[in-house]
Formats: structure tokens, C-alpha cells, sequence
């Protein structure tokens, strides 16, 4: 909405790099973590890593010289809660199946493709970064969620989401695939704020239920069209939101206290506590 409002100040991998290097020296500045342990820095590496890729995800498209459809992109993010199931579930040893983690995504992408124009498969390099869209999303995220609390987790996002996104500018420079934002200022104080506040939420919340925003989202876009420009609701467009709403809600509920008992008991170490 504010780069619709504000041109000048769309994202672009120069502005998400500027933005996510500046609040990592902010936080180091104004929180000042205490020194880590040698021992701590794989975790520290694993934060680095899962920023990068979960910072970068969102942005792929970028690295074409012509933008890809709106539709396109939010189908291609509705899969992120897809890939973080079948991440979780090669990595988690409990009686959760596979099939219980999959089905909300699944359901959302259902949703949109009765709501949205489908994409044209027809371009190898969109179709690749579309496919590449999800899927640093998630395993980003998994991986962000998988490293150790501490204070240096969300500045080692941030510093490994600067660099992979630098990377990006420079590759964009090379090719001439993406300029500088007109108010270079503004857009990464916008991105800088986003990354901070998706981290944080992630931090707080699982990937499956950090991911939920990919199905919300889209059904408040919808809903807002719907209000906006009144017209005939279809049956098409009624099982769209419903499948929308359902599996934005299955995501975002917090696993019931049966459930995490009964993961609790299927982990080696059943005697470790939340």
C-alpha cells in the first residue's frame, strides 16, 4: 500500500539490503548482546542462513527485468506453509503425519486458484523463481525457528539477509535487471521495518503459524475488493474464501495442549520440557 502511494519508494534489493544492514548495526548499537561462545556459533550461522533465505524468498522476482504477476507471486508464497510442513516433518520425530501438516496449504492454494487468474507456466526463468519463491521462504524459516534463542539470533538474520540481498542488487546491477528506488531513504526504512517485524513475529510464533500470513493476506484482499466494488458473488468465488478462511485458521490456532503432549512423548528425551 505505501509503495502504491509512494512509487519512489519501492522495494528493490539494494533498498532490502540497505534496510536489513541498518537495523542489524541498530540493535547492536542501541541493545549491545553480550559476546557469544565459540560453541555458539553454528547456531549463530544457522540464524545467519535462515535470514538469508527467508529475507530473500519473498524477493526472487526481482531478479527479472520485468515484473511477474501480483497473482503470480501470492500463489507462489501460499506454497511457503507446503514447504515448511514437509521441512518440519523430515526433521520433527513425532506421530504427526505428514498429511495433517500439508492440507491448510494446501487448502490456501486451492482457495486462490479459484479466487485469482492462474499463472502461465510458459517461461522457464518465472517458472523458476516462482518455484524458488516458497521455497527459500520456508526452509528459511524452519531453519530460522530451528536455531537457538538468544540475542544474536535476529542481527545474524538481519546480516545474512544484507548479504544474500546485496548479492541480489549486484546480480541486478550486472544485468540491468532492477534500478535504484527514487527515495532510497524511505524504502529502506519500509524494508528494514518489515524484515525486523517478520522476524520477530517468527521468533515468537512457529513457521507454521508465522506462515499463516500468506493465506490472511490474500483473503483480506479479496474481502476489501469485495467491498470496494460490490458485485454478484459467485459459488466459485464463495468456496475460494471459504478454503482461504479455513486454512488461515487451521495455521494460525496454536497447537492444542493434547497435541503438545503427545509431542512431548514422542521425542527421545520424553522428560524434556516446552
Amino acid at each position: 500500500m505505501l509503495s502504491g502511494s509512494l512509487p519512489g519508494s519501492a522495494t528493490t534489493f539494494a533498498s532490502a539490503s540497505i534496510g536489513c544492514g541498518s537495523a542489524a548495526a541498530l540493535y547492536l548499537l542501541i541493545l549491545r548482546p553480550p559476546g557469544f561462545a565459540r560453541e555458539d556459533r553454528s547456531q549463530l550461522l544457522r540464524s545467519a542462513v535462515g535470514g538469508a533465505l527467508l529475507l530473500t524468498g519473498p524477493l526472487v522476482a526481482l531478479l527479472l527485468p520485468r515484473d511477474l504477476s501480483g497473482a503470480s507471486v501470492t500463489m507462489a508464497l501460499a506454497l511457503t506453509p507446503v514447504v515448511i510442513a514437509v521441512a518440519e516433518a523430515a526433521t520433527d520425530h513425532t506421530r504427526e503425519t505428514l498429511a495433517g501438516r500439508l492440507w491448510p496449504g494446501l487448502a490456501a492454494i486451492a482457495g486462490l486458484l479459484l479466487l485469482l487468474t492462474q499463472p502461465s507456466l510458459r517461461n522457464p526463468a518465472e517458472d523458476l523463481l516462482l518455484a524458488l519463491t516458497p521455497l527459500l521462504t520456508g526452509c528459511g524459516a524452519v531453519l530460522f525457528c530451528s536455531a537457538q534463542q538468544s540475542r544474536w539470533r535476529l542481527p545474524a538474520a538481519l546480516v545474512g539477509g544484507c548479504i544474500a540481498l546485496g548479492l541480489g542488487a549486484l546480480i541486478n546491477l550486472a544485468t540491468h535487471a532492477g534500478g535504484w528506488p527514487e527515495m532510497p531513504g524511505l524504502a529502506a526504512g519500509f524494508d528494514a521495518l518489515e524484515a525486523v517485524l517478520a522476524l520477530v513475529a517468527l521468533g515468537r510464533l512457529s513457521a507454521a503459524r508465522w506462515s499463516a500470513q500468506f493465506a490472511i493476506v490474500p483473503l483480506l484482499v479479496v474481502l476489501e475488493g469485495i467491498v470496494l466494488m460490490p458485485g454478484s458473488f459467485s459459488g466459485r468465488m464463495i468456496l475460494g474464501l471459504l478454503l482461504l478462511a479455513l486454512a488461515a485458521f487451521a495455521l494460525l490456532i496454536p497447537p492444542s495442549e493434547e497435541s503438545r503432549l503427545d509431542l512431548r512423548a514422542s521425542t527421545v528425551h520424553p522428560s524434556s520440557t516446552d
